[in-house]
């Protein structure tokens, strides 16, 4: 089946930060970013360091502002690497609204909500169509509660997607659903 939904550029990423080059870092990190912004699919962007997220999730738009991220952005690299005195490798996570509604509606689920779970995998859908964690868990879900069409149509969508671990996994939950219940 093709994929009909557009290829992100990169979702995470990692820039180097020499302390020679600050500057010329925080340029390149701003072009990055800037080339997720004409796609539109972002509203925040989350800074770690070691996988730990140095400060709260920034809206996309501020962190675009290039006098912000000069003034922002210079002088907290610039700290970090004094500090380290080497080179430090940033993790550049870009968040989207929809993927806070998928991480509430699997709270949802876990909690035995299912119409507040299934509430929000739509609202994630309608955030951003196409959301492969979204259809996956809203797959799930419709196959629990019994509705094994819908079910079908959403983990369908989901698989179609390469590369995406919710992707495999809905691809696992189809051949089973497909191969019917086992006897004992």
């Amino acid at each position: 089946m093709a994929d009909s939904q557009p290829k992100t550029l990169f979702e995470n990423f990692r820039i180097e930060v020499d302390p020679e080059q600050i500057d010329e870092s925080v340029r390149n990190l701003t072009a990055k970013v800037r080339e997720l912004v004409d796609q539109g699919r972002y509203t925040k962007v989350r800074i770690k360091y070691r996988g730990k997220p140095l400060m709260k999730d920034i809206p996309l738009g501020v962190f675009v502002a290039t006098e912000a991220i000069t003034f922002w952005y210079t002088g907290l690299l610039r700290a970090l690497v004094v500090n380290l005195g080497v080179r430090a490798v940033i993790e550049i996570e870009l968040v989207h609204d929809a993927d806070e509604k998928v991480a509430e509606g699997v709270a949802h689920y876990m909690d035995g909500e299912v119409e507040l779970a299934e509430a929000a995998y739509r609202d994630a859908l309608r955030m951003k169509p196409g959301d492969v964690s979204a259809l996956y868990n809203l797959g799930v879900l419709l196959r629990v509660t019994g509705r094994r069409k819908d079910a079908l149509a959403a983990l369908e969508q989901a698989a179609s997607t390469s590369g995406h671990p919710d992707a495999a996994r809905a691809q696992e939950i189809l051949e089973k659903m497909k191969r019917g219940p086992r006897t004992l």
